[in-house]
């Protein structure tokens, strides 16, 4: 044996030892966190909500992981990195689960390997639902929006776990339906699909298979850049915060169940969308006389001659209202009829405009709002 040979049988000899005691040290220091998580259990399907029901068993869906499939499972969030062909062949609940088990136990005792495998784990939850064909959505029967519930919206991979979700629901008094959507649509302006029209109502907030092992995330996290529909002009205007708040004031004004707080808590929601109509600008069908100067924001300024006719809606009872939308989508539904225009205006100067009327209805054929003339002032 040369000289170099020795040393270099030296320093081999000396990086084995330090791979060992590598090795050594985070045997020892799994150990030492599955001790500390000893007395827990593999975790069970939570409630979908912090409403009561009458009889508590039923706010439990059937569990939707095995015994036998968690013990397998589980033990992966000891792993110094989970394998991705072991994440992909995950069916969508044992995905959550691992998800579940991997936050609830880090909380305990953090797990050496937590930051990397959670972030595996979450991404490929959100590939599946950015990949997804189609989803399945709770709607509000009554506003035929998303159902909003605590500031989130429901959505599922499997259309037999929504259902048992909109069952829960039904006990609570809410009339939901599910609702299949397709992630993608084609036939849409600019090929947007879903998750484009939710920020166009203003849902930033998901929850995925609520009612079983579920997860939240941001509308922004699947669709990286902020949706719009603008089309040729580029001016359109857009309301997702005023969307948002009309449709949780209505989710809560027509849930038939009263609690304590519900009067204080309808007055809040109330006053946050009122906040958002008095600094909005809204789309307003309409026909004019005379010069107008069109701003680069899309508002009409008129001049001292002109004159404007726009539409009416009437009720059954006689009441007349103009009408006035937050955006394309929802202008794009407005009443029939040849020769009305589209001007944009703030809502002050709605108001004077519709001072012959009885009031003025936001979206007519979305959230229907109505502010009466009577209210104007108020606001």
């Amino acid at each position: 044996m040369g000289i170099f040979d020795f040393f270099s049988g030296k320093e081999k000899s000396q990086d084995d030892t330090l791979e060992k005691e590598k090795a050594f040290e985070k045997e020892k220091a799994i150990e030492e966190v599955k001790k500390a998580h000893e007395n827990l259990r593999w975790p069970v399907i939570s409630r979908i909500n912090n409403i009561n029901i009458k009889d508590a068993e039923t706010e439990l869906l059937e569990d939707t992981v095995s015994p036998e499939r968690k013990n397998e499972i589980g033990e992966h969030i000891y792993d110094e990195e989970i394998d991705t062909d072991v994440i992909k062949e995950l069916s969508s609940q044992e995905l959550l689960f691992l998800l579940t088990t991997l936050e609830e136990y880090h909380k305990v005792s953090p797990l050496p390997g937590y930051e990397k495998n959670h972030r595996k784990v979450y991404n490929e939850v959100l590939d599946r639902i950015r990949n997804a064909s189609t989803l399945f959505v709770l709607y509000d029967a009554g506003t035929r929006f998303p159902f909003i519930d605590s500031g989130h919206i429901n959505v599922y991979f499997e259309k037999e776990l929504a259902e048992k979700a909109a069952a829960l629901y039904l006990k609570q008094y809410r009339k939901i339906v599910v609702n299949e959507v397709k992630v993608e649509n084609e036939k849409a302006p600019s090929g947007k699909g879903f998750f484009d029209y939710l920020y166009y109502i203003g849902i930033e907030n998901l929850v995925i298979d609520n009612g079983a092992y579920k997860a939240r995330f941001k509308r922004n996290e699947i669709v990286v850049s902020v949706g719009d529909w603008k089309g040729n002009s580029g001016n359109e205007i857009v309301n997702p915060a005023l969307n948002f708040t009309m449709l949780d004031f209505l989710t809560e004004i027509t849930w038939p169940v009263n609690y304590d707080q519900k009067v204080d808590v309808l007055k809040a929601k109330e006053a946050r969308m009122v906040d958002c109509i008095k600094k909005s600008n809204f789309i307003v069908p309409m026909q004019h006389e005379g010069d107008v100067e069109v701003l680069e924001d899309g508002r009409m300024k008129p001049g001292k001659d002109t004159k404007f006719k726009f539409p009416v809606i009437k009720t059954k009872e006689g009441k007349e209202y103009l009408p006035i939308f937050t955006d394309g989508l929802e202008f794009s539904k407005k009443l029939s009829g040849a020769g009305w225009n589209a001007a944009v205006f703030k809502y002050d100067d709605i108001i004077r405009f519709a001072k012959d009327k009885d009031g003025i209805r936001i979206n007519p054929e979305g959230q229907g709002i109505i502010i009466p003339k009577e209210r104007f002032e108020v606001l």
